[in-house]
Formats: structure tokens, C-alpha cells, sequence
């Protein structure tokens, strides 16, 4: 299996301090997103282009176990968790991307 990777902007809610963001991110969000099965690594991103914002890049095993895994968990254990981060910020995935170098 070639394994996946995805890219995806976080653009701040104009009520939102960045500082609290960046916290909320390092503290719930990538802990969150780094436990989920098929997870191999999470990387946060300062700035995209010229948002107000960060960029998050996951690496998983492949995109089907991506696809799969997330839906679970954003359905079940993870729900709370995107509710809390929406309330923050706008998500907006660019692209998900086969890996042909690993």
C-alpha cells in the first residue's frame, strides 16, 4: 500500500485570539488526530500563504486506511472535538496526495 498524505488549511474565525488557536491545535487537536489508527505523523504548519491561520499535514498508512479511520473517528470519539474546533476555525483540506517516495 503507498501511503497518503493530506494538507489542509486552518483559517481563524475573526472572534478568535491566534494565540488560543495555536493552544487549542497543540493541545487537543493534534493529540486527537496523532491516537487515531493508521496515523503515522502530524505536522503543524505556521501560516498558509496569507491567512490568518496554520496548515496541517497528516501522514497515514494509505489513503483508504485515512479515509476510513477518520470517518470513524470524527463520527464517534472525535465529534466533540471538530464541534470545539469549528468554533475556532474554518478547515478547508487542499489536497490528499499518494506518497511515491516512501
Amino acid at each position: 500500500m503507498e501511503k497518503s498524505r493530506t494538507f489542509y488549511v486552518v483559517t481563524l474565525r475573526s472572534n478568535v485570539k491566534k494565540k488560543d488557536l495555536k493552544k487549542f491545535i497543540e493541545k487537543e487537536w493534534l493529540p486527537g488526530i496523532r491516537g487515531v489508527p493508521g496515523c503515522l505523523a502530524v505536522e503543524f504548519l505556521e501560516t498558509y500563504q496569507d491567512r490568518a491561520g496554520y496548515c496541517v499535514s497528516e501522514l497515514w498508512e494509505s489513503q483508504e486506511i485515512h479515509l476510513k479511520r477518520t470517518d470513524e473517528f470524527w463520527g464517534g470519539d472525535g465529534k466533540a472535538l471538530m464541534k470545539k474546533m469549528l468554533s475556532y476555525a474554518a478547515l478547508e483540506n487542499m489536497w490528499n496526495c499518494t506518497v511515491l517516495d516512501a
